[in-house]
């Protein structure tokens, strides 16, 4: 994710949920004839009859086999002692190809790091379709037991309260210097792939965070003297007494950040119908300027050469962390303490993740290589120095395509995955023009929009792209071709 490295790193009455998963544009005919019911499970005996079955809203999310999981989060803010807490609902369909025993969640804030300094998150009374359920909360993760095995095709809903004790320490997770930043807060669905519930570890170093595409609608309640900045469009403000609430909705994010901060100020820029807000201290006011034109400008950029930025809004939010780190449609970006040098870096860096990371899904702790590099290279084209930056191939210590735990510190990690992995797009474009590479980048980025890719996705588009078989050149640089024997069709 981040340039660097970023490890250091009530009740609530819900009326109505939707029938459906919020919809944004029309999608494939093919994706609306697969069919989910509306609620709840046909399974139970005390229904006594199937209920209706309705097919999901148009949606780019919905595509055969996947239908996006909606949350509805109720949060408030305090700062004695420092939380956000609530009540999260979340709408699943299960598009797998089997019943659902158990649903599984990664809990971010648990790491030791934040722990080990007062952070954390609790999660208690949950039920499914309202009827209790049994959860096991382990270290980053936790387990939700249905009540009843999940029919395929059949939709739950999902509710717990949760408690996120927010720690004092300069990270993506936690608060300094007047701001808490909160990449993380809330409890997130796990992704199911062919391996089952996928369960990243902590990291050193690197990230761990992997989700799927999913809908959002987000109240937050805060004391009337800070000020919030979040993932999505405002879509409500309310002022009872000392309290503020603002309501956010997200559609096709990875995940959903916020930042709350005692005395920000906002500086816009429009970029097409996109609006770049960067929200900076008071110290940071020197560079706001400067942050708003360098984010307005490579968001310009990447949308030019990979196809226009998704959302309508950007929020760069100023954040006392080391470099930078990003998340849907925000990134934190330390403004005040970088070098120059850096810093014209990290901000372009950040933005094009909002391609490499959120419109186009990857295992980050598996193959980080598949965002990190992009990002990378991506940065060195609006830089303009891509052709001399780093001139020299280096020499990897593991191959590209390894997870975040094969390398023994962040330098090696870095120089690997960032630079090694630049390399390879920058000496690619020599070999088949750099319009080319870039026209192959456009084609993955929009047919895997929403969606998560492997090397596999990555390589034989750019190959389409190309008229010729890529694979070669990527294997001589260390990405490997996962096709297993059993994924093979058969002889005849």
């Amino acid at each position: 994710m981040a340039v660097a490295i970023l490890v250091l790193l009530g009740a609530v009455i819900w009326a109505l949920w939707p029938e459906s998963t919020p919809a944004s544009k029309a999608q494939d005919s093919s994706a609306s004839k697969t069919k989910v019911s509306s609620g709840k499970n046909p399974s139970k005996k005390s229904s006594g009859q199937r209920p209706k079955i309705v097919e999901p809203a148009p949606s780019d999310l919905a595509y055969p086999g996947f239908y996006p999981p909606y949350y509805e989060i109720d949060a408030k803010y305090t700062e004695s002692p420092r939380t956000i807490s609530g009540v999260e609902r979340l709408r699943y369909v299960n598009a797998e190809d089997k019943p659902m025993t158990e649903l599984k969640f990664q809990v971010w804030t648990n790491e030791d790091v934040f722990t080990e300094r007062g952070g954390g998150t609790q999660v208690q009374n949950a039920t499914v379709d309202g009827e209790k359920a049994r959860l096991k909360l382990e270290g980053t993760s936790f387990t939700l037991e249905l009540p009843e095995p999940m029919p395929v095709g059949d939709t739950a809903d999902i509710s717990f309260e949760f408690e996120t004790y927010i720690p004092d320490i300069e990270a993506p997770f936690g608060h300094h210097q007047g701001v808490s930043s909160l990449g993380v807060w809330y409890p997130m669905l796990a992704v199911y792939d062919e391996d089952g519930w996928n369960i990243s570890p902590p990291t050193d170093f690197g990230e761990p965070y992997f989700a799927g595409a999913s809908n959002y609608k987000v109240s937050l309640t805060l004391p009337k003297n800070l000020s919030p900045a979040a993932t999505g469009i405002e879509t409500e403000r309310e002022r009872v007494g000392e309290l503020r609430t603002f309501t956010y909705e997200a559609e096709a994010v990875r995940d959903f950040a916020l930042a709350i901060g005692d005395n920000f100020a906002v500086k816009s820029r429009k970029v097409g119908d996109t609006t770049v807000n960067v929200h900076y201290r008071p110290e940071s006011a020197f560079r706001a300027d400067r942050t708003a034109e360098l984010a307005a400008a490579s968001l310009e950029t990447f949308s030019e050469i990979y196809g226009p930025y998704p959302y309508k809004e950007l929020e760069i939010v100023d954040a006392p962390l080391i470099t930078g780190t990003e998340y849907s449609g925000l990134t934190f970006v330390s403004i005040a303490n970088s070098e120059d040098y850096i810093f014209d870096t990290v901000v372009p860096h950040e933005v094009a993740h909002q391609w490499w990371y959120v419109k186009v899904g990857s295992d980050q702790f598996k193959s980080p290589w598949l965002d990190e590099s992009l990002a990378t290279y991506s940065e060195w084209l609006f830089t303009g120095d891509a052709e001399t930056r780093f001139p020299t191939l280096l020499t990897p210590y593991a191959p590209l395509d390894s997870p975040v735990d094969a390398f023994p510190d962040t330098g090696t990690y870095q120089n690997t995955v960032y630079v090694y992995g630049a390399q390879l797009y920058r000496d690619l474009a020599y070999e088949i023009g750099q319009e080319t590479l870039f026209a192959g980048l456009r084609t993955y980025a929009n047919q895997n929009d929403h969606k998560t890719t492997t090397a596999e996705d990555l390589v034989e588009t750019l190959s389409e792209a190309a008229g010729e078989d890529l694979w070669p050149y990527f294997e001589s640089r260390g990405i490997t071709r996962e096709t297993s024997e059993k994924q093979k069709s058969p002889d005849p």
